[in-house]
Parts: structure tokens; sequence; C-alpha cells
């Protein structure tokens, strides 16, 4: 009985070595416990955005959940959704720097400089001093031409956050305004390695590199723009712009049109294609550019002229005279209208001769005076008669 229970104990020592194996292999797997998978930013910004929607939804901290959802909004650009948000926070608490603060911010981004300007006086009255606010005021006090009291607040935030993008920003426009070109770049690109999301700094390098006349510069960090932000007009614009300078027209060209396919209505875009595409003989091309800046300006004389011009040289001379008209109706002495008119008469009487064929009229039957083979004699007025008078003959009539 000995041995029998010596081999029973064996064998049960054997299966629980076997199982704590087995449990250890699992552990090792990890096919008990599931890895924890960590969410992106993204992700969790639009899980952070359907909770705190349902809040709102139920009511719950209205104020403040509105402030959480437009500050997401924000980081993310959508800064027409913010605004919605920011707004309706200020609805249900109007006494908030942080609100205020926020919306300034907004402001600012979608240029509207005065209302930016307001609010952010209004968070400093209600004692908020961070760095943020004294940034925004800076920012918004020197896109206003008051240079002193942008230079002041700008001197509190970099002491507060001496690392700041937005301030190396406002930084290098300060500098730019006080003609120092070369510190300006130097802290725009500051600015854009610390805080990539600032379109502005890239915006005022590109100028600024395109007005020192360094357009290699300038494209690259347009490209890098770009890449940053693919749906901004102004950045095809400048683009274009740049290889304006480079003496390519033909790119620069493509490029205001990718302009104006982001912003139908970008003027200086619509007028470059005009422009262009007129030196470059693509007259329906500026045609229809012209047609839409007239749109938006429908009493430009100059619009009519260029219109007139550039029907004019695609051959359309009925409705290059309707416009040329027009810009005389609006300007009555214009010179370029008239010449215009004149140029298109010219033409047309020019066509009218050209059609004579005098083989042609020859083999029609009819024969043609040929006038230098007739000698005309000049008339000329008949003299007075003199009739003599008997004067031995009197008359005498009673």
């Amino acid at each position: 009985m000995s041995k029998i229970f010596e081999r029973i104990s064996i064998l049960s020592c054997i299966i629980l070595a076997v199982l704590i194996q087995s449990c250890q292999s699992d552990a090792r797997n990890s096919t008990r416990i599931p890895p924890v998978v960590k969410k992106t930013h993204a992700q969790w910004q639009s899980d952070a955005l359907l909770s705190l929607t349902e809040l709102i939804n139920r009511g719950i901290d209205t104020d403040q959940n509105y402030f959480k959802r437009a500050r997401i909004y924000f980081e993310r650009e959508q800064y027409s959704d913010a605004l919605e948000d920011i707004n309706e926070s200020i609805y249900e608490q109007e006494n908030v720097s942080e609100y205020f603060l926020l919306r300034g911010k907004v402001n600012r981004e979608l240029g509207q400089i005065d209302k930016a300007l307001e609010d952010a006086q209004r968070a400093e009255a209600l004692q908020q001093s961070s760095p943020e606010l004294y940034v925004l005021l800076a920012d918004v006090l020197q896109a206003k031409g008051r240079f002193r009291e942008a230079i002041n607040y700008l001197n509190q935030a970099m002491k507060m956050a001496p690392y700041d993008g937005s301030a190396y920003y406002v930084k290098g426009m300060l500098q730019a305004r006080q003609g120092d070109s070369l510190a300006s770049i130097s802290s725009f690109k500051y600015a854009m390695n610390v805080n990539p999301k600032l379109l502005r700094a890239y915006e005022q390098s590109i100028i600024i590199l395109r007005k020192l006349k360094n357009p290699a510069e300038a494209l690259t960090i347009n490209e890098k723009a770009i890449q940053r932000f693919p749906n901004v007009p102004s950045l095809y614009f400048e683009r274009g712009e740049i290889f304006n300078v480079l003496a390519k027209p033909d790119t620069a060209l493509i490029n205001y049109q990718k302009a104006v396919a982001l912003k139908p209505a970008y003027e200086d875009a619509l007028m470059r294609i005009a422009t262009v595409g007129t030196q470059l003989k693509e007259y329906y091309k500026a045609i229809r550019a012209l047609e839409a800046l007239l749109k938006i300006k429908p009493k430009s004389k100059d619009i009519n002229n260029m219109l007139g011009y550039a029907y004019e040289k695609a051959g359309d001379y009925t409705k290059a005279i309707d416009y040329y008209t027009t810009a005389l109706v609006l300007s009555p002495g214009d010179q370029s209208a008239r010449n215009g008119l004149y140029r298109i008469r010219r033409d047309e009487d020019a066509s009218i001769y050209s059609t004579y064929n005098p083989d042609a009229s020859a083999s029609s039957g009819y024969k043609l005076l040929d006038t230098s083979r007739v000698k005309i004699n000049v008339i000329r007025p008949r003299g007075t008669t003199n009739i003599r008078v008997d004067s031995s003959r009197k008359a005498k009539i009673e």
C-alpha cells in the first residue's frame, strides 16, 4: 500500500508542476491579461469632444464644458466652432477672465483685431495676468500700430515665459516694423520651431524674404508652410509671387489659380491671374478672373478696361466695345478706353479694305476706272461779262 501512495503522490506532483508551468507560459504570452493600447492625442480629443457634447446636452456645468470644448476646437484650428462655444460660455458666465482670454485668441486667429483687443482688455480687467494674455495684448497692439504699448506687454510676457513661440513672433513683427529684417527673420524661425502651428510666422517670413530678394529661402519656407497648412490660400498666392520673381509666370499662374480655388473671392489672386494670363496670352483665363472681379467691383473702370483689352486680343470685338464703352460711361475722359475703341475701328477698317481683290473685280464683268490715266480739268468759275453801252442812246424811264 505504501508503494501505491508513493506513486500517487509522485503523479500529483508532476501534474502540479505541469499546471504551474502552463500558467507561467500564459503570463509570459499575455494571453490572460490584454495589453493596454495607448490613445493618440487626436483620439483623445475626439473622445473628449463626445463626452463634453453629452454633458452639454444634459445641461451639466454648461459654461465650463462649452469652454473646455472651445479649447479643443481652438487647438484643432477649428476657429469658427471654437468661437460659437466660447460665446456660449460667456453668455452663461460673463465675469470669467479665462473665457475672454480664449475668445480674444480666437478672434485674433480670425483676423478680428478690434474684437481681440476688446476681449484681451476685458480679461486684464478681470485680474488675468498670464503670459498668454500679455502676448495677445502685445500682438494685437502691434497690429494696430501701437508699438510702445506692445513693447511693454511683450517685455512682461518674456519675463514670465522667455521661450514662448508666440512671444517671439510678436518680437519679430516689432523688429520688422523697426526695419531690422534679419533680426525679425531669426525671431520668426525660432517661433516656427517652438510653435509649428503659428501660421503668421511662416507668412511674414516669406514676405520679408521675398522683399529682401531671397526667393530661394522664401520658397523653402513656403513649401514647409504648405505641408503644414495645405488649405491656406495666401500661401499659394505667395508661392505665385515667388515664381513671378523667379521669372516663371507659367508656374506662378498655376499657384494663383490654386489660391482662387480655395478662396473664390480672393481679389489679389484674381488680379494676378488677369495680369499674368494676359502676359502669357491666356486671354480666356484672364477673362474669367476679370469677370469674377467685376462681380465684386461692378463700378471699376479699370476692370472694364482690362476686360475690353482681353476680349480685343481674343478677337471678340463686340464684347470689347461693350466693356470699353462701359469704362467711358464710368469715366468719360478715360484715355485707355478711347485708345481701345480707336484700335478696334482701325482694325475693322483695315479688314474691310483688305478684302478688296482687283482680279476678282475684273473677272466679274465690271470695269474699274483707272484714275491714274484720266486727266481732270479744273472747272473755274465763270468771269463777269462786260457789255458795252452806247452812250449816244439815252433811255429815259418814266
